[in-house]
């Protein structure tokens, strides 16, 4: 799924519309959508003209079309949600993981390492295929699922890391894998229920002597004001309780067996306390700040403003791709590499 919109353009060669609508040689239309005198229907406007759709498919016999100047392939479904119009681009799977791929991993990056993510990708995309199957759609294309930006987001290697790797997918009891995967494990990794919670039997921690690479940043360091902190925390509703003053102290609880925190303490002046889990404390300070729940606090003695340290990317269930990399850079296989970041898990050509 590429978002709600309220207004975007589409252009394209040779456009087809909801099967019937033809529009030779090249063109471009705007999209507009909201409730406008309380239809909520969609409109797409060409020129002075408008035709109301509450479901709009645009298909491109040439392969491509462009979305706000970003390029997609076969095509686009535009769903009427009331206020918004929610973008839809319904591709091939092979095709959808080649675009994935150098959004999750760097494509310079060795070819086995890509198809490690290639084959993670497309099992984490089958899971929720099979998990959404009575939605619209089946992934978000941003972090919340897996990174897609279109089919200009593609390179020879990554196709090739596709080509090489194509039907082939993580499996758990005869079923695709939800394959998690994050940037840097910071020495260990995670499982699913210490993260988001329930239980997932295919996942164990997996001790990672990959991490550590001298040009990747594998502790971080993050300075933050009391007033800093209690503004993010009330980000989220109903999280501090009625009556909570000024945010007075933050204290990490005690890590896990994987090094990561379960929660974060706070209290105020008046001795009011709060126990956070540490993954929505991160996502309320910004997970793009606080890198993972592996961190300590320490006070600055002088001032209101606390030090955060800590080591890893992201949430650290399954495959560490810094760790991928090195493993592949000496020498081991895709299947080496998915093997040691998913030892219960099976590969297995599913397509």
């Amino acid at each position: 799924m590429l978002g709600n919109h309220s207004r975007f353009n589409v252009s394209g060669e040779d456009l087809l519309l909801n099967g019937s609508i033809r529009l030779s040689g090249s063109s471009a239309f705007n999209l507009r959508c909201g409730t406008e005198a309380g239809s909520g229907a969609t409109y797409v406007e060409f020129g002075a003209g408008r035709r109301s759709i509450g479901k709009l498919e645009i298909v491109a016999p040439s392969g491509f079309l462009k979305m706000n100047d970003r390029l997609f392939r076969d095509r686009l479904v535009v769903y009427s949600k009331a206020s918004h119009c929610m973008v839809v681009n319904a591709l091939n799977l092979e095709k959808y993981i080649a675009g994935v791929i150098s959004r999750e991993m760097a494509p310079g990056w060795p070819l086995e390492a890509l198809k490690a993510q290639a084959i993670a990708s497309r099992s984490y995309a089958l899971y929720q295929m099979r998990t959404n199957r009575n939605r619209d759609f089946d992934l978000e294309s941003t972090t919340q699922d897996q990174v897609y930006e279109g089919a200009g987001s593609e390179s020879p290697r990554t196709i090739q890391a596709v080509e090489a790797t194509r039907g082939q997918a993580l499996t758990y009891e005869g079923s695709s894998l939800k394959a998690y995967f994050h940037a840097n494990c910071g020495g260990i990794t995670e499982v699913p229920e210490f993260v988001w919670g329930g239980e997932t039997k295919a996942f164990r921690p997996v001790a990672c002597p990959y991490h550590k690479r001298e040009r990747d940043r594998t502790h971080w360091t993050v300075h933050l004001t009391a007033e800093q902190i209690q503004n993010a925390l009330k980000k989220i509703a109903g999280l501090l309780p009625r009556g909570f003053l000024r945010v007075a102290s933050v204290e990490a609880g005690a890590p896990n067996a994987s090094q990561r925190l379960s929660d974060v303490a706070v209290s105020d002046s008046s001795g009011n306390s709060l126990l956070v889990s540490a993954n929505t404390f991160r996502n309320a300070i910004g997970n793009t700040r606080l890198k993972s729940t592996s961190f300590h606090v320490r006070r600055s003695p002088a001032s209101a403003t606390y030090t955060i340290e800590g080591q890893g990317n992201g949430h650290g269930v399954g495959m560490c791709q810094i760790g991928a990399r090195a493993m592949a850079e000496e020498g081991r296989s895709s299947e080496q590499i998915l093997q040691f970041y998913y030892p219960l898990a099976k590969i297995r050509r599913v397509l």
